[in-house]
């Protein structure tokens, strides 16, 4: 492994001797006289490395050290400090230097400080490797995220990733929110241990607490004669998901908050309690607000599990990234049904781009599946794609331009546009005006405003 080393020192005479001490046929040395010529350095290709003086003619080392955190956050550093200046390396290693050195102290001092330093610069490469293998082999390597609403969720999830805090996800059914919590895993200092789900809607409530808390042998007729460790204890040093969290019962939500605030549990028939270390996601596709109001859901486990939020945004609201999941659906099937399909045509594009997508990026998937299982040729057209088992079709123009066949008729149109935009987002949610202000993307009191000032009566509409 080849390493790439940055002195930053304005003393020439300094940066050619720590050249020849620490150049050799493993380290490759870069060097800068200036803070601003080291920020460019930096920014050009950050180095395993850098040995930084404290005193530069236009800023002072401590300085230059906050701005390469905000380049390159955790690349290491070592600083060079005057004689018996401890007070420096002290602001130093709080500002995360990782060691410091006196100048003029022996060289194999030098070296062994810059060798350990090196070594451990190597441990973290070879981690972000192992990182990146799993990644692969799990297949949460890369989330399409060509939208702005999405790069910025994995923004905030990549700094959630490096806590063990419990996450909240939120977003509506098969917007990717299990695949988001396993991405995130895989980006945690917890990746080598394992990533366990549960949907907590599927299992009956009969069983979910052996499944989630295990049971001692003879705890009850039928239980192996052995035991059975649970999903929790099976997750330890892991991450465990809690989808569909809503649909835990009562006495269960208890017992998880337990676990969440003491980091312990008893199986059931246990008389002992079980310690682990593990690292909760939930999720959810129901507001959790109401649930809490409607006493459905303790709301002393849902400030606990709300520590930290993330809402995974519906296809409709990011609609840059339907074409690319598109392309990664179907270059995934062109693996597995060894298909050769190049091509969208520009009609089946406009179909993708315009449906509503209610099941969301789910939906999406089994449409290319669908599409892709009976293709003969290397192109997807607009006749390919069925919703439902109905072909489907693209709106024609004027649907996809409402209002314009009244232009010039005297009426007011961009009010007689409104009131159908509202009349239709009623239709599609089942005249369930909160579901219908979340299609329209305003809030439910505007709504109400519109109802009464285009005369749609309440009484037409579900609360």
């Amino acid at each position: 492994m080849k390493f790439d080393l940055l002195i930053v020192d304005d003393e020439k005479i300094v940066r050619n001797s720590l050249r020849r001490l620490l150049q050799s046929d493993t380290c490759g040395i870069r060097t800068a006289a200036t803070a601003a010529e080291a920020l460019e350095q930096v920014r050009k290709s950050v180095p395993d490395l850098i040995v930084l003086d404290y005193k530069l003619p236009d800023l002072d080392g401590l300085s230059l050290l906050r701005k390469i955190r905000g380049e390159a956050p955790d690349v290491p550093v070592i600083m060079l400090t005057a004689h018996g200046n401890v007070s420096v390396a002290v602001q130093a290693m709080k500002l995360g230097a990782d060691d410091f050195l006196e100048k003029g102290c022996e060289p194999d001092i030098v070296r062994h400080v810059v060798v350990k330093t090196l070594e451990t610069a190597r441990m973290r490469k070879e981690l972000e490797s192992l990182r990146e293998e799993q990644w692969a082999r799990h297949a949460v390597g890369k989330l399409v995220a060509e939208s702005r609403s999405m790069r910025h969720l994995l923004t905030v999830a990549e700094r959630y990733a490096r806590s063990c805090t419990t996450l909240l996800l939120e977003g509506e059914t098969g917007t990717g929110k299990s695949l988001l919590a396993e991405w995130i895993h895989y980006r945690s200092e917890r990746h080598a241990s394992p990533f366990i789900a549960i949907n907590c809607g599927a299992i009956p409530k009969e069983l979910i607490e052996s499944e989630l808390f295990g049971y001692e042998k003879g705890a009850f007729t039928g239980a192996r004669a052995s035991g059975k460790k649970g999903l929790i204890e099976r997750a330890n040093h892991g991450t465990l998901l809690l989808d569909e969290i809503s649909e835990l019962p009562l006495d269960l939500q208890a017992k998880l908050l337990q676990v969440l605030e003491r980091g312990e549990f008893y199986r059931v028939g246990a008389t002992e309690p079980t310690r682990v270390d593990v690292r909760f996601i939930a999720a959810t596709n129901t507001n959790l607000d109401e649930l809490v109001a409607q006493k459905r859901f303790r709301l002393d486990l849902y400030y606990r599990i709300n520590v930290a939020r993330l809402h995974v945004p519906a296809l409709r609201e990011r609609r840059d990234d339907i074409l690319p999941l598109a392309w990664h659906f179907i270059g995934q099937f062109n693996g597995s049904l060894r298909k050769q399909v190049r091509e969208i045509d520009a009609e089946a594009q406009a179909f993708l781009l315009s449906y509503d997508w209610p099941g969301n990026v789910r939906e999406l998937r089994n449409l290319i599946e669908r599409a892709m299982i009976l293709k003969t040729d290397s192109v997807i057209r607009r006749e390919d794609l069925t919703i439902g088992g109905i072909n489907a079709t693209v709106p024609h123009r004027d649907e996809l331009s409402p209002g314009t066949e009244l232009l010039g008729t005297g009426l007011n149109v961009l009010q007689e546009v409104q009131k159908r935009a509202i009349q239709v987002a009623l239709e599609k949610a089942g005249y369930n005006k909160k579901r219908a202000a979340e299609l329209l993307g305003i809030p439910r009191t505007t709504l109400h405003f519109y109802l009464k000032r285009f005369g749609i009566e309440e009484g037409e509409t579900a609360a």
